[in-house]
């Protein structure tokens, strides 16, 4: 893959990142979004240079996989959630599996609390610190999108999708295109790309918003 081959599919991935980072926050509303936004980018990056087609995966399914867990990885490291805690949630969730086999249903709250007595003191300790405890949650697959390669009529619309895309992105003024390459394809922080701007990062933020905002409304007038 040539550099502009490279850049290409980056730009064309990248509507991605933003996607994945409102659900990952509809779970974790404490995170930053630059934040998720920022690891997420570099997860596409990571993705469109490691992607090998031997491995039957389409490149936009495995970017999303690279792309969330890049998030939940950088969302871990600002987990403050205390170990103790950790194990017991782990262990609760997965004797809460266990006790729907032998039930027949899934275990009500209280059930699980008989088993586990600090288990109300360490959901209160998630809570109340907003914490992201993914291990003890259902599985990350919930968090990405399914996969409808196998299906032609979503294969044209994801076609025609990214040909609107492409277009709204060729369309945006120079200085849009730049600032979000910058920032998508390259990995550049807001702050970097104020200063190779000569702009304050709010106004970075702004002028990237925009530039999204005008893709998006593309997207859904197409």
């Amino acid at each position: 893959m040539t550099a502009r081959e490279r850049e290409e599919t980056v730009l064309r991935l990248f509507p991605l990142v933003p996607t994945i980072a409102r659900v990952v926050r509809r779970r974790a509303p404490s995170l930053d979004p630059d934040d998720l936004i920022g690891d997420g980018s570099l997860g596409l990056l990571a993705a469109v240079d490691g992607y090998d087609p031997a491995r039957g995966m389409s490149l936009e399914r495995y970017a999303r996989r690279k792309i969330l867990y890049a998030m939940l990885d950088g969302a871990r490291r600002t987990d403050r959630l205390t170990q103790s805690a950790r194990r017991v949630l782990l262990s609760a969730e997965r004797d809460r599996y266990a006790l729907a086999l032998e039930l027949g249903r899934m275990p009500s709250a209280r059930e699980l609390e008989h088993r586990h007595p600090k288990l109300r003191a360490a959901l209160c300790t998630a809570h109340a610190r907003n914490a992201l405890s993914l291990d003890a949650s259902p599985a990350l697959e919930a968090l990405l999108a399914p996969d409808w390669q196998s299906d032609p009529a979503a294969l044209v619309c994801a076609r025609e999708t990214h040909g609107t895309v492409r277009s709204a992105l060729r369309g945006l003024p120079a200085r849009h295109r730049e600032l979000l390459g910058l920032y998508y394809a390259r990995g550049y922080r807001l702050a970097d790309v104020a200063r190779q701007f000569s702009l304050t990062k709010q106004r970075v933020a702004q002028l990237r918003d925009r530039a999204l905002a005008t893709v998006r409304d593309a997207v859904a007038a197409s």
